[in-house]
């Protein structure tokens, strides 16, 4: 199946790098600018049933000891909370991501991932590469691509009740204020990984750039170099009578 993603970036060392080995670079979640990223509300209830299945005893824990366990997070909750969300926050440490959203058109994307109009944003056609887009292949990345959602209302989840599910919302969840991002997300253990040269179709300039200036050059010369078979670079350009941005090729 067919499907466009975009990513947006400033023209920098990391961008120069990643276009050299045709990789994209997977970001901490701990370093993202949204603080609720990678959180959903929850709550803690369990029977002695459901906290057994999920916090399993380790092999050198005696089962009496494991028990005094059980009852201590029963009787203090706020303790037992805290060490959930310690374990949610190592977790996350853990976890790379790699942003892409549906679109090139939108300013404020622009604006906050490419250096307010001074950076690029790449477009990717997916039938190139199933095996690092397609949302099927959960042996190649941690997590497969996937949109993430924007509830306006979101339920709290219970982290013993529907545990399979609740790393996966925290990786595709956000507030519904960043609706006009469009996201979707790769999530790997990794800080990179490869993507096939024929699925980068073109290079999108921001409107604060024009063909003259040495980073477009520089880009488009590399890219060559590089022998990227089916990349168009692209000029946007300010609309002259729209808060909109217009896109012609560089010939």
């Amino acid at each position: 199946m067919r499907r466009y993603f975009y990513k947006f970036m400033p023209i920098n060392d990391y961008t120069i790098k990643n276009l050299t080995n045709n990789q994209i670079w997977f970001s901490s979640p701990l370093d993202f600018n949204d603080p609720f990223d990678y959180f959903v509300p929850h709550n803690l209830n369990f029977t002695d049933d459901e906290f057994r299945k999920i916090i399993y005893r380790p092999p050198n824990i005696p089962e009496e000891q494991y028990n005094q366990m059980l009852q201590y997070c029963k009787e203090n909750p706020k303790e037992f909370e805290k060490w959930i969300e310690n374990g949610q926050s190592n977790f996350t440490s853990k976890n790379r991501v790699a942003c892409f959203c549906e679109e090139k058109t939108n300013i404020l994307m622009w604006s906050h991932y490419a250096a307010s109009h001074e950076g690029l944003c790449l477009k990717f056609d997916s039938s190139y590469d199933n095996r690092f887009f397609h949302e099927d292949d959960w042996n190649y990345h941690k997590m497969p691509i996937k949109k993430v959602i924007y509830p306006k209302k979101i339920k709290k989840i219970n982290y013993f009740k529907d545990n399979n599910n609740f790393f996966f919302n925290c990786a595709y969840t956000k507030s519904h204020q960043w609706y006009y991002e469009k996201e979707h997300r790769i999530i790997s253990a990794v800080d990179s990984i490869k993507f096939n040269k024929k699925s980068l179709v073109e290079i999108n300039f921001g409107c604060k750039l024009n063909q003259e200036d040495s980073k477009v050059q520089d880009i488009i010369k590399l890219v060559k170099s590089c022998k990227y078979p089916n990349v168009k670079f692209i000029q946007a350009n300010k609309c002259k009578d729209r808060f909109e941005l217009e896109f012609e090729e560089i010939q």
